[in-house]
């Protein structure tokens, strides 16, 4: 008995169906790897997802340029859900049940920027004594109150959302300076911002911005060495005498 020609459309029909299955099964595998919502039944030392804007900051200000410089580089269409799952945005759970940011202030206001809106976090910690909490913050090394200009804040005065940080061009200047070598990095807590105080008394708080940025950076070059400056963690002066 001759064996009867299939249908190109069934075959046609057949291969859509196999593809979508392969999708489908792509898709659920996708799901069973992804990070659960942050809440509080995550585990400390556990990844999870949580919206961008749900971050609580603990620092007032990043600097603004280097930010925007960043943002400039990133592809808003990546999926940086997966690159932070690679290495997670680190984050405390307070008593009140929020998600506060250690560290990544500036990546998360550079995802933010291009239109993030989830990302992954990692729980280092869970505080839940509201007495204690940004005391023990504070011991852990996991906020910095102070201003700019390095006068002492209240937690209560913090930004509320990654979209609230306000801009210190000192602290992108301090940011310059380490990538040019001026001062070396070092594991000391917040060191950039003690630079850009540093920076910023030295230079009077003078307005910075792009236009005078690589006068201040050579500014910078110069105060980096000087005596006054070797109590700041990174220190790699002193300055070296210029040839006659």
């Amino acid at each position: 008995m001759p064996v009867k020609a299939v249908p190109g459309s069934f075959l046609r029909r057949l291969a859509r169906a196999a593809a979508s299955l392969g999708l489908v099964a792509t898709s659920a595998l996708h799901v069973a790897h992804a990070a659960p919502q942050c809440d509080r039944s995550i585990a400390v030392g556990a990844a999870c997802e949580i919206n961008l804007d749900a971050l609580h900051p603990t620092q007032p200000a990043v600097g603004m340029m280097t930010v925007e410089e960043r943002a400039a580089r990133m592809s808003p269409s990546a999926d940086y859900l997966e690159s932070t799952g690679k290495r997670p945005i680190p984050v405390v759970q307070g008593p009140d049940g929020g998600f506060y940011l250690t560290d990544s202030h500036h990546l998360a206001s550079v995802l933010h920027r291009i239109g993030v809106r989830r990302v992954t976090a990692q729980v280092i910690g869970r505080l839940d004594d509201g007495n204690t909490f940004w005391q023990e913050m504070e011991k852990r090394h996991w906020v910095w109150l102070t201003d700019p200009k390095g006068n002492r804040m209240r937690p209560e005065a913090l930004p509320r959302r990654i979209a609230d940080l306000k801009d210190d061009p000192y602290r992108a200047l301090a940011s310059y300076a380490q990538d040019a070598g001026y001062f070396k990095k070092t594991d000391a807590y917040f060191m950039e911002f003690h630079w850009a105080r540093y920076f910023g008394q030295q230079m009077d708080w003078q307005a910075i911005d792009r236009l005078n940025l690589l006068s201040a950076l050579q500014t910078a070059e110069r105060l980096a060495c000087q005596p006054q400056a070797q109590h700041l963690p990174g220190y790699a002066g002193p300055c070296k005498l210029e040839a006659d």
